[in-house]
């Protein structure tokens, strides 16, 4: 990596880590907007409306120069633990999550994402391990990257399962990559995805997991899909929440009709259209290959 390269993503770690009064994605879109996070620590306001610059102004006023050698340290600390940094000024930032306006401004991996996984297809569940792993078979033996968090057994399931039919997955980390609680017991099954896919974290690499999914754990599941599958869930749970967060950035949901039949929910979230209801994995993976590949993006990661 040159040291201009270095340079900006410190300069983005250290922008976010000045960020207490707007959410991260706020400045996010400020050093998309700007194109360079160094830029943005020397006060250069070029382009940016006069709110984007008052968000600026108070970023740079919890900034000191400590910051962004801290950053430098970490970036190479990480690298050094087998663990890279994508900022949204990277090429390799996925294209799939610039979809939504509240896309993070870095995620920390481990593995490797490649172009191809534009191709994904996030399963989110709750209880149906079963249902879960039938899809996740079905749709990498359809030639798609599946997606899903790593905190439940059902989500490890969804993982294993892709990768026994040969898929590639990416695993959302509930924790900091190097956190030490944040694998828990799917510390094997994190192993494999970090061979044949990435293990993706869009916090501090120290941050301890949480007990229940984040707002950043789910802008990140459904961000790096093309599109997001709910196995099963009720009112307010996980696929729910996703699922609206999926519908309003203009992407796909699928549910099975099970779900659609048990639950007001899909009705409700789908009335202005978005969801499709499948019959089985099979129809499925049909559709899901037909939808990314109609809305395929040669730049996506």
């Amino acid at each position: 990596m040159t040291m201009t390269a270095l340079d900006e993503q410190a300069a983005v770690l250290a922008l976010t880590k000045a960020t207490h009064t707007q959410p991260w994605h706020h400045t996010a879109h400020v050093i998309a907007a700007t194109g360079s996070a160094l830029k943005l620590t020397n006060g250069d306001v070029a382009g940016l409306d006069e709110t984007d610059q008052a968000h600026l102004a108070d970023l740079r006023s919890r900034l000191n120069i400590e910051d962004l050698n801290q950053a430098r340290d970490l970036i190479t600390a990480m690298r050094a633990a087998g663990v890279h940094l994508i900022t949204v000024l990277d090429d390799a930032y996925p294209g799939n999550m610039l979809w939504a306006n509240n896309y993070p401004p870095f995620v920390w991996v481990r593995g490797r994402m490649v172009p191809e996984d534009y191709r994904a297809v996030a399963i989110v569940g709750e209880h149906d391990s079963e249902h879960a792993v039938t899809a996740a078979r079905a749709l990498a033996d359809a030639g798609l990257t599946v997606i899903a968090p790593l905190r439940t057994d059902l989500d490890a399931a969804v993982h294993q399962a892709a990768l026994e039919a040969g898929g590639r997955t990416l695993a959302v980390l509930a924790g900091g990559i190097a956190a030490p609680g944040t694998l828990g017991p799917y510390a094997n099954v994190a192993q494999q995805i970090g061979q044949r896919g990435a293990l993706v974290s869009p916090l501090w690499p120290d941050t301890t997991p949480t007990h229940h999914p984040t707002a950043q754990e789910r802008v990140v599941t459904c961000g790096l899909a093309a599109t997001v599958y709910v196995t099963d869930g009720g009112d307010g749970g996980p696929g729910q929440h996703c699922a609206d967060m999926t519908l309003k950035t203009g992407k796909h949901v699928f549910v099975p009709q099970q779900l659609q039949q048990e639950h007001p929910w899909v009705a409700r979230a789908g009335f202005r259209g978005g969801i499709t209801v499948v019959q089985d994995t099979d129809e499925l993976s049909k559709h899901a290959v037909n939808l990314v590949d109609m809305c395929s993006q040669t730049t996506m990661f």
